[in-house]
C-alpha cells in the first residue's frame, strides 16, 4: 500500500509540474500570436508559485518579451501616425515596457543557474540583454508618456533605468550620454519623484543632478521645497547651503533658510557666525540684518533685535522681514508694558505710552502685508491684536474681510 500510496504522489507531483510547464509554454505561444503583454502574464501568473516552475527562466522570459513585443508594434504605429499622443494604448505600451523590463531582470540571474550537470548554459540572456540595450533610449521617452499620463511613479522608474545604462558593465553596448544630459534627466527624475509624494527619491535625484554638473538656482530651490515637505531639516540645510553658496550674494532666500534651521535647533552663536560672515561680505544687504534681529529676538533681546530691525530698513526701507518682526516686537513689547502696569490711571497710560507702540505697530505690518502676500496670514493676526487694542472697529472688520479673502 505504501509503495502504490509513494507512486500515487510522484506521479501527481510530476502531473502538477507538466501542469505550470504547459501553461508556460500556452503563455509563449500568446506572446509569440502578439496578445497583450496583461494577457500573456494573466496566463503564465500560476507558473510563478509553483515550485516546478517559479525558478525556471522561460517562466519570466515570456512575459518579458511580450512586453517589448507590444511596445515595439505599438512605436511602430505611433512612428508612421497610425497611433497619435495621447492615445490609451500609448499608456498601455510604456507600461508594457516597464513590465517587460521587470521580468527579464527576473530572468536573467535564473537563466545563470547551473543545471542538472552542474554547467551553466544561459538560453535566453544574450537576446534579453540584447533587447533591453536596444531600448535604452525608449526609457527615456516612455518617462516622458509617464509624466504626460500623470504616473509619476513610473515615469521615475523610467528615467532610473535609462539612466543606470551609462557604465553599466550588462550594457557594454550602451549610449554614453555628457553629464549635462544626466543631469537634466536626474533633476526630471527628482520631479516625477516630487509629484509622486515620494521626496527621499526626490532628493537623491537632486543629488545626483547636482553631482553630474546642475547648478541652476531652481535645482537648490525646489530641493529646499521637497526638503520641507518631507521635514528633513538635514537635507533643508544641505541644499540651502549650496544654494547660498552660488547664489547667496544676489538672493536671501537660501540664507533665511540657514538661518531657520540653526534656530529651530537653538544653535545661536552658529547662526550668528553665519550671519557675521555674510554682512563682513556685503555690510549693505539689508536681510542680514532682518535676520540679526530675528536670532535676537529669539534669545529674547528685544532692544538689539529693534536695532538690528531699524539698520535693515535704514537700508531698505522696504524689506518685509524687518517690517514684519519690528511690527510684531512693537506689539509684543505694548502687551508687555500692559501686562506689568500696576499702577493708577491706566487709560492715561494706554494712551501715552501703548497706543504709539500699536500704532507704530499697524503702520509696519500693512506695508509688510502688500510686500509680502506669502505670510499674510501671520501679519493679519498681529494687526487684529493692534487693531483690538487701539479700540479699532474699522480696522478689526479689514482684517477680517482680508482673512476670509486669503
Amino acid at each position: 500500500m505504501k509503495k502504490t500510496s509513494i507512486l500515487g504522489l510522484c506521479l501527481l507531483t510530476a502531473a502538477a509540474a507538466s501542469a505550470q510547464i504547459t501553461v508556460v509554454k500556452e503563455a509563449e505561444k500568446a506572446m509569440k500570436n502578439g496578445k497583450p503583454f496583461t494577457e500573456v502574464v494573466t496566463i503564465v501568473t500560476p507558473a510563478f508559485s509553483d515550485p516546478a516552475t517559479a525558478q525556471l527562466a522561460q517562466t519570466y522570459y515570456v512575459p518579458g518579451k511580450a512586453g517589448f513585443k507590444q511596445y515595439d508594434d505599438v512605436l511602430g504605429k505611433r512612428q508612421i501616425g497610425i497611433i497619435k499622443d495621447g492615445d490609451p494604448q500609448i499608456t498601455a505600451a510604456v507600461n508594457a515596457l516597464l513590465g517587460g523590463y521587470d521580468y527579464f531582470m527576473k530572468a536573467l540571474p535564473l537563466d545563470s543557474l547551473p543545471n542538472e550537470k552542474g554547467q551553466i548554459k544561459p538560453k535566453y540572456s544574450k537576446d534579453m540583454l540584447s533587447t533591453i540595450q536596444g531600448h535604452q533610449n525608449d526609457f527615456n521617452t516612455a518617462a516622458v508618456d509617464f509624466w504626460a499620463a500623470k504616473e509619476y511613479d513610473n515615469a521615475y522608474k523610467s528615467w532610473d533605468i535609462f539612466l543606470n545604462f551609462q557604465k553599466n558593465p550588462m550594457f557594454p553596448k550602451a549610449q554614453q550620454y555628457p553629464d549635462s544630459t544626466l543631469s537634466d534627466i536626474a533633476y526630471n527624475q527628482g520631479l516625477a519623484a516630487w509629484q509622486a509624494n515620494n521626496y527621499d527619491a526626490a532628493l537623491n535625484s537632486f543629488r545626483k543632478s547636482m553631482a553630474l554638473g546642475n547648478d541652476k538656482k531652481q535645482l537648490f530651490e525646489y530641493a529646499v521645497a521637497v526638503a520641507n515637505n518631507a521635514k528633513n531639516n538635514e537635507a533643508i540645510l544641505e541644499f540651502a547651503e549650496a544654494g547660498n553658496r552660488l547664489y547667496g550674494h544676489d538672493d536671501p532666500q537660501f540664507i533665511n533658510h540657514i538661518i531657520n534651521y540653526y534656530l529651530n535647533t537653538e544653535k545661536y552663536d552658529e547662526a550668528m557666525n553665519i550671519l557675521n560672515n555674510a554682512i563682513s561680505a556685503d555690510p549693505s544687504n539689508a536681510q542680514y540684518y532682518a535676520l540679526e534681529g530675528i536670532i535676537y529676538d529669539n534669545q529674547k533681546n528685544r532692544t538689539k533685535s529693534l536695532e538690528c530691525y531699524d539698520k535693515a530698513l535704514s537700508l531698505n526701507p522696504d524689506n518685509a522681514v524687518a517690517l514684519f518682526y519690528k511690527g510684531r516686537a512693537l506689539a509684543a513689547q505694548a502687551g508687555e508694558l500692559s501686562d506689568n502696569y500696576n499702577g493708577n490711571g491706566y487709560d492715561a497710560y494706554k494712551a501715552s505710552t501703548l497706543a504709539p507702540l500699536y500704532r507704530q505697530s499697524v503702520e509696519l505690518l500693512e506695508k509688510a502685508y502688500q510686500l509680502d502676500p506669502n505670510n499674510r496670514h501671520q501679519i493679519l493676526q498681529v494687526l487684529e491684536i493692534d487693531y483690538y487694542n487701539l479700540n479699532d472697529q474699522v480696522g478689526m472688520d479689514s482684517v477680517k474681510e482680508r482673512k476670509l479673502d486669503d
